[in-house]
C-alpha cells in the first residue's frame, strides 16, 4: 500500500471521515509501547475530566486486531483513575476514534498526533525528532510512504522548526553517550549545554554527566569554552601536520633535484669521456680503471651516493663522518 504525505497527516485529524466512533472500555485499549511522552498530573486530569467531561476523543490505531492509542494517553489513564476511585462506574465505555492501519504507519502516527498536543521538555524533542525520522524512514520502506525532499527537511517541516534546529537534535541522538543523555532527560543538562557536550570525547562527556549527577552547575558556556579550545588545538595540530607534509614534499623535490643535477653531471662526463676514449665499461667499472686517480674516483663515488642518499644508514652515515674527519685532519697537516 503506498501512502503520500498528505494521507499520512490526515490520519492524525480526529474529524477525518476515515476515522471511526467506537465506544470501549478504557482498560480494552493499549498503550503505545514507544510512547515517550510524559504522562505526569493524571489526577488533576482526572478531577477535571470529572467537572467538564472529556473534550476530546482518544485517538486509536487498530493495529492486526488491537487498539492502540495514537493520541490520548493521558485522557485513558484518567478514565481508569476514575473508574478505579469510583468515579465512574466499572462498566463506563468512552468515546474514540479509530482508523486501521499498518505498524509502521501507527508509530508515524504516534508523534504527529502528539507533537503539539503539550509543551514539551528539552528531551522530549530531541527525542521526538529522533523517532520522528525513525519512523519515517521505516514507513518508507515498509509502507511505500512518499518523501520528497531530504529527510531532515522533511522532520523540520512536520514539527514547525528550523533545520538549524534539528539537525542540533540530531548531533545530540548520534553523539551524546547514555549517561549525559539521562541527565539531560532529568534536566540536570540544558538543550544547549546537551549540544555542546556532545561535540566533546566520550569521556569528557561522562565527566559532564558526573557532575550533573551531583547536582554541580554545568554550563553550557564553559562547555563551549573547552570545545573550542579542543577545536583550536586540533586546527593547530593539523597545520602543524600540514607543514610536516609541505617541508617532507619540499626536502622531496630538493633530493630529485639534487639527483637530477648528478645525473646530468654523470651524463656530461660520459660524454667527455666518449669524446677522449673512455668507454662505457670504465665508467660503470671504475675499479677497474687503474689509471683514474684517487681524487676521481672519490668525486665518482660521492656523485653515486647523492643517487642514494635517502637510503644511507645510520650506521654507514657514521662511517663517512670518519672519512671526513681523517680527510680533513690530513689537509690541516699539509
Amino acid at each position: 500500500m503506498s501512502w503520500s504525505f498528505k494521507e499520512l497527516l490526515n490520519t492524525v485529524e480526529s474529524s477525518d471521515s476515515d476515522y471511526v466512533e467506537i465506544y470501549l472500555s478504557p482498560y480494552e485499549v493499549e498503550p503505545s509501547e514507544s510512547n515517550f511522552y510524559s504522562q505526569e498530573n493524571i489526577e488533576e486530569l482526572a478531577d477535571s475530566m470529572l467537572t467538564v467531561g472529556q473534550q476530546q476523543p482518544t485517538v486509536l490505531g487498530k493495529v492486526d486486531g488491537a487498539y492502540k492509542i495514537i493520541s490520548g494517553h493521558r485522557r485513558n489513564l484518567a478514565n481508569i483513575h476514575n473508574i478505579e476511585c469510583g468515579a465512574l462506574s466499572k462498566d463506563f465505555k468512552a468515546r474514540y476514534l479509530y482508523k486501521e492501519m499498518t505498524s509502521a504507519m501507527f508509530e508515524l502516527s504516534l508523534i504527529i498526533g502528539n507533537a503539539f498536543n503539550r509543551k514539551l521538555t528539552p528531551y522530549e524533542e530531541t527525542e521526538q525528532a529522533a523517532r520522528l525520522k525513525a519512523a519515517l524512514m521505516r514507513a518508507r520502506e515498509e509502507d511505500g510512504l512518499e518523501i520528497k525532499g531530504k529527510l531532515r527537511d522533511v522532520v523540520a517541516d512536520i514539527l514547525k522548526t528550523s533545520k538549524t534546529k534539528v539537525a542540533r537534535m540530531d548531533k545530540i541522538n548520534n553523539s551524546l553517550v547514555p549517561e549525559a543523555k539521562e541527565q539531560f532527560k532529568a534536566g540536570t543538562i540544558g538543550k544547549t549545554a546537551a549540544y555542546e557536550t556532545a561535540k566533546l570525547p566520550a569521556e569528557e562527556q561522562k565527566e559532564i554527566a558526573a557532575a550533573a549527577a551531583e547536582g554541580k552547575d554545568v554550563s553550557h558556556k564553559d562547555i563551549a569554552e573547552r570545545v573550542k579550545e579542543k577545536q583550536e588545538i586540533k586546527a593547530a595540530q593539523k597545520a602543524a601536520d600540514r607543514a610536516e607534509q609541505a617541508a617532507k614534499r619540499a626536502e622531496h623535490a630538493q633530493i630529485a633535484a639534487a639527483q637530477a643535477g648528478v645525473q646530468a653531471e654523470k651524463a656530461a662526463e660520459n660524454a667527455e669521456m666518449n669524446a677522449t676514449g673512455f668507454t662505457d665499461t670504465a665508467m660503470n667499472q671504475p675499479e677497474e680503471v687503474p689509471e683514474w686517480p684517487t681524487r676521481d674516483k672519490a668525486i665518482y663515488i660521492l656523485r653515486e651516493l647523492m643517487l642514494v642518499v635517502s637510503c644511507i644508514t645510520e650506521d654507514e652515515l657514521l662511517v663517512l663522518q670518519d672519512v671526513l674527519m681523517a680527510a680533513t685532519e690530513r689537509k690541516t697537516d699539509l
